[in-house]
């Protein structure tokens, strides 16, 4: 029984990494909308119109200037380090992946990563949809492993 959950975690994984370059650029556009409303904000407050002091800033300008990257710079930081984390699992399950015997990366790919239908990833690979079937159990087997002893699952649950 405890097999049947790691093959199902590792299935869950495997399927979400086609998900994280869209969560990706998505975090993103996140940062960079927020880049230009603070640039924004800055350039509204420079047109408040009081006198100005060093480097042609007034000085509320430049005491909001100085709150307002606190709380931006904070958020931008955050989805950064989403940005990242993200990208590391990304690359630490296609290092698994890649480690795999080449029939099993091949099967492991077409079906999780590509979304092929077994139909499709037998006449693909020369097997029966049986023995694709088969390599693909070997194969997250082999990963379920992998993935505990490297503690990609676990990072995959703080993450998901």
């Amino acid at each position: 029984m405890a097999q049947a959950m790691e093959k199902g975690r590792v299935i869950e994984l495997l399927e979400y990494y086609k998900d994280i370059d869209g969560e990706v650029s998505i975090y993103r556009k996140i940062i960079s909308d927020l880049t230009d409303q603070y640039y924004n904000l800055i350039g509204a407050i420079q047109c408040d119109g009081l006198p100005k002091g060093k480097n042609n800033i007034s000085r509320q300008t430049e005491n909001m200037a100085l709150n307002i990257p606190d709380y931006v710079s904070g958020e931008i930081r955050e989805y950064e380090a989403k940005v990242q984390q993200l990208q590391a699992l990304k690359a630490q399950i296609l290092q698994e992946v890649s480690r795999l015997k080449l029939k099993e990366k091949r099967i492991i790919f077409d079906f999780y990563m590509h979304n092929l239908k077994w139909e499709q990833v037998a006449v693909r690979n020369s097997y029966s949809e049986r023995q694709c079937k088969n390599i693909r159990d070997t194969a997250l087997e082999t990963l379920s492993q992998r993935f505990e002893k490297n503690k990609i699952i676990s990072q995959f649950q703080r993450i998901a």
